[in-house]
């Protein structure tokens, strides 16, 4: 079906988990691939310290928005790099993972941290991204917007189900091969939200922000690719 031009803004209620979503995160939400790409709300939308500042957040399966009033849209909501975040919490530093110098034929190349995306990881990084032109199909700009950019090769590694998976790290995502799964279904995306939840509702104290972040660099560097139309 086509999607509203306006998005609608009243209450959208989750039975799944018992939360809801409304005004600008549901907007946001339901215009940037709400449930496939986010995931179920696991809380509701309240206030949090993140780097020192009062934010309005809500967390999902997949990610944290978060409301920056002081920015024009589409930049007055961003993403938690939770990809980033979750590989800190498990003593993980990505800048030790191996790098590489470029990329085959067919694969993309990201200078900035080494690193390249090759099918069939290429294909799901590709056809998502954030609505930033508001014209169909996703550029780059988009892709990196949304997933950020790559913090590892593709690495075999044990998942909670305890079985292993080819896995892609990025700043806000990790993508899994599934290759037992017709496309699209043969790449999943990490609910990376369900961990960092329950360690950030472990480890917060009261008047002091939990292990949670959110780069400042990113708004430029999206501002910057969809400037130039990376």
């Amino acid at each position: 079906g086509g999607h509203p031009v306006q998005g609608q803004t009243g209450q959208r209620c989750f039975s799944e988990t018992g939360f809801c979503i409304e005004g600008r995160i549901r907007e946001y939400w339901e215009q940037n691939g709400g449930l496939s790409v986010f995931g179920l709300p696991l809380g509701p939308q309240q206030t949090e310290t993140i780097e020192g500042k009062q934010l309005q957040v809500q967390r999902f399966e997949r990610n944290r928005l978060e409301i920056h009033p002081e920015n024009a849209r589409p930049y007055d909501v961003l993403l938690g790099r939770l990809g980033a975040d979750r590989l800190a919490q498990q003593g993980r530093d990505w800048q030790q993972f191996a790098k590489v110098g470029g990329a085959p034929a067919g694969c993309l190349y990201f200078a900035e941290t080494g690193h390249s995306v090759c099918e069939p990881f290429l294909s799901a990084f590709r056809a998502n991204g954030l609505e930033l032109d508001g014209r169909r199909g996703k550029t780059l700009a988009e892709s990196i917007g949304l997933f950020g950019l790559p913090l590892s090769e593709p690495q075999v590694e044990t998942l909670s189900d305890g079985k292993n998976y080819t896995v892609q790290w990025f700043e806000r995502a990790r993508f899994e091969s599934h290759p037992e799964n017709a496309p699209p279904y043969n790449v999943l995306l990490g609910l990376l939200g369900l961990p960092l939840l329950v360690i950030v509702a472990v480890t917060r104290e009261p008047g002091r922000a939990g292990p949670v972040q959110s780069g400042g660099s990113y708004l430029q560097t999206l501002r910057y690719l969809h400037a130039n139309r990376a």
